[in-house]
Order: C-alpha cells, then sequence, then structure tokens
C-alpha cells in the first residue's frame, strides 16, 4: 500500500489517493490546500516535500521518522520533482509504510547486541559465583556462639551480602544464559494473573494489582512470560515504595485484530521514569536505583524479543509510568 502526494508549482494538493490519506490518517483529500496545511500532523513529511520544491533535486527512498501521532513510526519516501509553468515547480511523492521492517531490524540488533553482552556477562558472573560460594561456605562453618559477642554481627553480616550477592550473580546468568525456548500456545491474560498471584505475598503491604481487557493466545514460553510480568510487577511496586506511595499496578491487555497483535501495558502509580533515562533503562546494568543490578528490564527486553515481540515505555494516565509488550498473533 503506497500513498500518492502530488503539488502543484504554487504548493497546492493536486492528488492525494487513499491509501495516503490512510498512512496519514487524514479524512479528506486535501485538494486544493497548501501541503504544509496538510501535513500539518505529519512534519518530516512536510520538510521532505519542502527540501524537493526548493532544490529541484529528487530525494529517493529516504526513510522519515514520524510523530507519535501518526500511526506508521516510519515512513519509506520518494519525492520527484514536477515541470510547471515559468519557474514554477510541482514535485510527487510516493510514501510507504516501513514501521514493520524498521522494527524488525531493530530487533535483529538488539539481539545481536544482547547475545555479545551475554557471552561476556556469563564469564564474569561463573567466576563470582565460585568465590561468592567459597566465601558463603566458609561463612557457615564459623559458628555465632563460638564468638565473642562483639563479633557475631559480623558473621552475619557476611552471611547476608554474600546471599545478596549471589542473587545478583543469578541474575546477571538469568540475563546471559542462552534460554531454549519451548513454544506452545499460551494466554497471555492467564499468564499474567499467574504471575500477580505467585507474587502478592512478596511486593509491599496493600499493593493492588488490577488485570483488565482483552487478551490473546499467542505462541510463547509459559516460564519465560511469567517471568517478564513478574519483573515488570516488581519494578513497578518498588518505584511506587521508594516514592513512599502505595502501589497500585494496572495490567490492561488489548487485541487488535486488523494489526493481528496483542498490546499489553503495565502501568503504575509510582513517580514515573524521566523522558531523558526512557532509552537508556532497558540498557543491561542501567540502574536509577543504590542496590539494583540494572538487569529486570534487560531481561524482560531480552525475553520479549525472543518471542519476536517488542516493549515500550511511556507515562501512565495515572501519573507513573507505563510499560507497553507488543506480541504478534499467530
Amino acid at each position: 500500500m503506497a500513498g500518492l502526494l502530488v503539488v502543484d508549482g504554487t504548493g497546492r494538493v493536486e492528488i492525494l489517493n487513499p491509501a495516503g490519506r490512510r498512512l496519514l490518517g487524514l479524512a479528506s483529500e486535501c485538494v486544493g490546500v497548501h501541503y504544509l496545511e496538510a501535513l500539518v500532523s505529519a512534519p518530516p513529511l512536510a520538510a521532505v516535500m519542502t527540501e524537493c520544491l526548493e532544490t529541484g533535486a529528487p530525494i529517493v527512498r529516504r526513510s522519515v521518522e514520524m510523530p507519535s501521532t501518526v500511526t506508521p513510526s516510519h515512513l519509506g519516501v520518494t519525492v520527484s520533482p514536477l515541470a510547471g509553468p515559468g519557474d514554477m515547480r510541482g514535485a510527487i511523492c510516493l510514501f510507504s509504510d516501513l514501521t514493520n521492517v524498521v522494527e524488525l531490524e531493530e530487533q535483529l540488533r538488539l539481539k545481536e547486541t544482547l547475545a555479545r553482552l551475554g557471552e561476556l556477562t556469563a564469564g564474569i558472573a561463573h567466576e563470582f559465583r565460585n568465590g561468592l560460594a567459597t566465601i558463603h561456605g566458609y561463612s557457615r562453618l564459623l559458628d555465632p556462639d563460638a564468638l565473642p559477642r562483639q563479633y557475631r554481627p559480623y558473621v552475619e553480616g557476611i552471611r547476608q551480602e554474600a546471599e545478596v550477592l549471589g542473587k545478583v550473580v543469578t541474575n546477571f546468568l538469568n540475563f546471559a544464559r542462552p534460554e531454549q525456548v519451548l513454544f506452545a500456545p499460551v494466554d497471555l491474560g492467564a499468564i499474567a494473573r499467574r504471575a500477580a498471584d505467585d507474587l502478592r505475598h512478596d511486593l509491599p503491604e496493600r499493593t493492588t494489582i488490577a488485570i483488565d481487557g482483552g487478551f490473546a493466545e499467542i505462541q510463547g514460553d509459559e516460564a519465560l512470560l511469567r517471568q517478564v510480568f513478574g519483573n515488570l510487577l516488581r519494578n513497578a511496586a518498588e518505584a511506587c515504595e521508594s516514592a513512599g506511595v502505595t502501589p497500585a499496578i494496572t495490567i490492561q491487555g488489548q487485541v487488535d485484530p486488523a494489526a493481528r497483535s496483542c498490546r499489553v501495558s503495565v502501568d503504575d502509580n509510582g513517580p514515573g521514569i524521566a523522558q531523558d533515562v526512557r532509552e537508556r533503562v532497558f540498557r543491561p546494568f542501567f540502574t536509577t536505583r543504590s542496590r539494583g543490578t540494572g538487569l529486570g528490564l534487560a531481561i524482560v527486553q531480552k525475553i520479549v524479543l525472543m518471542h519476536n515481540g517488542r516493549v515500550a515505555i511511556d507515562a501512565s494516565p495515572t501519573g507513573g509510568a507505563r510499560l507497553q509488550l507488543t506480541f504478534h498473533l499467530p
């Protein structure tokens, strides 16, 4: 499906075909309207048209990123000048939706990056695990009752820190270890409810989790997808608790038959995630918490990518953060 836009030497729209109107979300043909007015919701496309009209040079197969108000996030654009009376030039523009292509390229790039990081992390984590096992083992051989009273808290501190670091190493290995995904038909709604039930006693007191909307059945690994929802729920609850807010978390599902996809949003009422760090929160080892490992959301992204899905971050209507997962339907 390709959009066709033709403007005359004065910049007035002569043709905007139905496919073009659908891609741009326009209700009318806009014939006779200046192209800058017609493309007010698509400034990147208007800028490409302006460049061609001003320079008279053709623009071939350029990819432009569209604003969030336009459904296709990326368009492939080709613009050619049209000769007009006198020095006046028009232009003919062909554009198509490249969103799926760009997202696929991004998924492949992320998979390669995560695979390389995983190999490095696995080696480091195994070395740490061996040393920690020795420290933890020796600390267990120490009998606190046989020590002077003032030294007993030190032994307990060694044990506790060794256990904490052991959990950190386990998280490293969970991120690094190549997973053997066992695909089978799974219901996303049932998995979300199971993950919520599993965590009810681990989350802060009075935490509420509401699950609403429509969910679909996809081909996926139930255990890994439960881990995704578990990580998202823990992150949301911890963010709320650190801000002094009682966690109120909502998991909302929405099936889009036309796009053959299911979107699942996890919203919280916490402080949200600042715009300038949203692109970094999925990077392995990036964290804003003093005790965090920065692997929770990285693991979420890795598992979602393994299911050929994508994950994005936005602001929640409740003022907190929204993590949105998108899965393709079989």
